[in-house]
């Protein structure tokens, strides 16, 4: 029965997804549409006019072109540089390369109680200084009159003040684990 109801559930959220995901499609498709003009209002132009146009047009932008940059002005089109002694030069591409051979990857230190407990303490010294910093700028968004990003601000506070203080908690546990692990070691 249990897992009926999470199928049920599941199922559900699914279409609701599938219906928010079309509801979407449609209204992109809506936004883009442009009817196409009426024919009445339109006069049709021949093909000669219009390509007299595109004619004149292109050599106008070649004009302009040509007056922007003089030619002994204009830049190279690529910039080759000689190679210099002791340069070498690319292996080319082979199809089939053998493997690469990587650096040895140096063993993991041991995770002791110690080695947990300054990482802890430096990831709440770090999260310390991130809270300070946000109050900082819930000060600043406060006094620019920033209510949206003043409530912002104290939803992140008050998510990091909660991983602070449960860091703190960790960080007694592992001092204490730490002595007893230094204790043990004598």
């Amino acid at each position: 029965m249990r897992d009926m109801d999470e199928v049920a559930r599941r199922l559900k959220w699914g279409l609701l997804g599938l219906g928010i995901a079309l509801v979407l499609m449609l209204l992109v498709g809506v936004l883009e549409w442009k009817p196409l003009p009426s024919q009445e209002g339109v006069e049709e132009e021949s093909t000669e006019e219009v390509r007299a146009r595109v004619v004149r047009a292109a050599q106008a932008a070649k004009a302009s072109r040509a007056k922007a940059v003089p030619p002994e002005e204009a830049p190279p089109a690529a910039t080759v540089v000689a190679p210099r002694p002791g340069d070498v030069p690319p292996e080319p591409e082979v199809e089939n390369p053998p493997p690469q051979q990587n650096d040895e990857i140096q063993p993991e230190l041991p995770q002791t109680a110690r080695w947990r407990l300054e990482k802890t303490t430096h990831i709440t010294t770090l999260l310390g200084r991130d809270v300070e910093r946000l109050e900082r700028e819930r000060e600043q968004a406060e006094a620019r009159g920033d209510d949206a990003r003043v409530r912002q601000l104290d939803t992140m506070l008050q998510r990091n003040r909660g991983r602070l203080v449960s860091l703190r908690e960790e960080i007694r546990t592992l001092t204490e684990a730490a002595e007893q692990e230094a204790r043990d070691a004598r």
